[in-house]
């Protein structure tokens, strides 16, 4: 006879989806709000403008990842912290500055290349900031922990 495992609850469900998604969901916030901004700013895109704010999020991404191991070569996945206080994962900081940054990318810049910066900026200015709130959310209950 096979035992079967436990069905999980709706909670527990709940936290598991919530858990798995939390950085991609603010990512999503930040780069849905700087392109429609950016569309915004800078007039409807055509396909160019698209490819170019596509480009500029990957680089941003490269540049970051790479910045993040201290090389363009073969990295790993980094585990992520496994208990962290509920506010690490409001992306306000994180989505807020992004968004901000490529607001001021299509103000300053302007025209096609505005695209690629506006890209670029709103997703690696999200994923260092998120870092940064993360690492704070972490030193935070280490702290509190320690006491």
């Amino acid at each position: 006879m096979q035992i079967q495992p436990p069905t999980p609850s709706f909670r527990s469900s709940l936290r598991a989806s919530t858990s798995a998604s939390a950085v991609p969901y603010g990512y999503t916030i930040t780069i849905w709000s700087a392109g429609t901004l950016s569309a915004g700013t800078l007039g409807q895109p055509h396909l160019a403008e698209v490819l170019l704010f596509m480009t500029g999020a990957v680089l941003g991404f490269f540049a970051v990842k790479g910045a993040a191991f201290g090389t363009v070569g073969a990295v790993a996945r980094e585990p992520v912290h496994p208990v962290l206080p509920l506010w690490a994962f409001a992306h306000v900081l994180a989505a807020g500055g992004a968004i901000l940054a490529a607001w001021a990318a299509d103000r300053i810049i302007g025209g096609a290349v505005a695209w690629a910066a506006a890209g670029f900026l709103a997703t690696s200015v999200f994923f260092l900031l998120n870092a940064v709130q993360t690492a704070l959310a972490a030193r935070t209950r280490a702290a509190g922990a320690r006491r």
